[in-house]
């Protein structure tokens, strides 16, 4: 099997705003690169490219160009380009969407997205040339302590996201956290030397807030391993954290520079004690996977409708207060709904390298109890799943999520009226809000049967 690596900076300009709040926070420095790293793998004449950017997300519209130009300069199937973004939100908008409530007045120059599928394919491009003779191993550990779920209940009942704002109203944690690091150890043929790495962890990686561009916790890793193994590419795929992050309710609320640079440096020690213990080998056969699927839209009943409108007609509702956010949401969703868009058209990709590993994409902020579902869904000694991959979804609640969401309102009916800047002390289940979520609530079922299908 012949791997190659290739790397691209996509740092914007400073100046451009950051995406992952609702507020316009523009950049005024850059801490770290941002990067576009792409991991070509070719086997019997088949070749597949992973492809890892530090984005919030990337848009479909970008990938289909990513694939038009790398299939032109290296041959490869469009159905064989896997690009997944790490969800940093110290990154520029990737792509436009006026009816975003996480885009309305922010700033990105045009030329800025329609360069980035260059540099994507470019740096597949660049792997193409750089591929040699590789032999492979993988490995799997655990890292306890750097990612929660997010999801609380509470002592009146509810589940609620991210309450750091009120520890000593916690019950237990809502969910289950997948704390598995996972290790593609890859070397050179001939020589034996370390040539890339392709590391798998889960975390939401918002752990800055600040203003400065940044690769959070996925490019501070890579920056890290690059240093460590100098020479090597290092590759990072975040997993389902659509219901994970770095706050502990023990130490809520904490952001800055020191968090992500410890979740980077445990993982790496961590992945540098794994390289230290996996063997590689050649001989491994690779096979590619890729599905279409659609997926149901969320469907706005004529309640929830008749009562957002009357909402937004209030004079006295702060634009930026949850409950005109999520009315306004509800408004455009039912616009769509009805001007034809009832379901989104998605796809599954990936690899397996013999019975040892699969690396698959899937869309949106997956939950982790998906996650884990794809996982047994699996018929290989691991599992990679990278999330955000190939298109712009939003949250993949699971269906306990959406059964929550009845409980709270039962005990709670409505929305909150606080002024809004980002998912922390908001006083709801967010993930499953039409604030950020799109999708039907048969998402668990469409993608655990997706991926079934897709392995068979």
């Amino acid at each position: 099997m012949k791997i190659g690596f290739g790397r691209a900076v996509i740092t914007p300009p400073v100046g451009f705003s950051l995406v992952g709040y609702f507020n316009d926070r523009r950049s005024t420095g850059i801490r770290d690169e941002l990067c576009a790293t792409a991991c070509l793998l070719e086997d019997r004449g088949t070749l597949f490219a992973l492809v890892s950017v530090d984005l919030v997300w990337v848009d479909a519209s970008v990938v289909a160009r990513v694939r038009e130009l790398a299939g032109k300069m290296t041959g490869i199937p469009a159905s064989n380009v896997l690009v997944h973004a790490t969800h940093i939100h110290t990154g520029p908008l990737p792509e436009f969407c006026e009816e975003s409530i996480y885009q309305k007045g922010f700033y990105v120059e045009p030329c800025y997205i329609e360069m980035l599928p260059v540099y994507i394919a470019g740096c597949i491009k660049a792997a193409h040339e750089n591929m040699k003779e590789s032999c492979l191993g993988t490995g799997t550990t655990r890292a306890e302590g750097l990612a929660f779920n997010r999801r609380y209940l509470m002592k009146d009942g509810r589940i609620i996201t991210n309450p750091w704002d009120k520890p000593e109203e916690i019950v237990e944690a809502a969910g289950p956290v997948d704390d598995t690091l996972g290790v593609l150890k890859i070397t050179d043929r001939k020589t034996g030397k370390l040539t890339g790495i392709i590391v798998n962890f889960a975390c939401h990686p918002d752990t800055l807030g600040d203003n400065l561009i940044s690769g959070d916790w996925p490019g501070m890793l890579r920056n890290k391993l690059k240093r460590r193994f100098p020479g090597t590419e290092v590759l990072v795929l975040n997993g389902p954290s659509g219901d994970i992050n770095h706050i502990n309710p023990a130490d809520p609320g904490r952001r800055g520079v020191e968090v992500p640079d410890h979740i980077a440096g445990t993982l790496e020690g961590k992945t540098a004690g794994l390289l230290k213990r996996v063997k590689t080998a050649g001989g491994m056969r690779m096979e590619t996977y890729y599905r279409k699927f659609s997926l149901p839209a969320r469907k706005v009943s004529g309640a929830e409708l008749k009562s957002a409108k009357a909402v937004l007609k209030e004079k006295n509702l702060p634009s930026d207060s949850l409950q005109h956010m999520i009315s306004s949401s509800l408004v455009v969703s039912a616009k769509q709904y009805s001007s034809g868009r009832k379901s989104f058209a998605l796809e599954i990709n990936g690899f397996s390298l013999g019975k040892e590993l699969l690396v698959l994409g899937l869309p949106g902020e997956v939950f982790t109890a998906i996650g884990a579902g794809v996982k047994q869904e699996a018929p290989f000694k691991q599992t990679f799943i990278a999330q955000n991959s190939n298109a712009h979804l939003g949250y993949v609640p699971s269906w306990t999520a959406f059964m929550q969401e009845d409980k709270d309102f039962a005990i709670k009916p409505g929305y909150g009226r606080q002024s809004l800047t980002e998912s922390f002390g908001i006083d709801c289940s967010y993930e499953t809000s039409p604030l950020c979520c799109k999708v039907g609530r048969s998402v668990e079922e469409v993608f655990l049967r997706a991926a079934g299908s897709l392995l068979k």
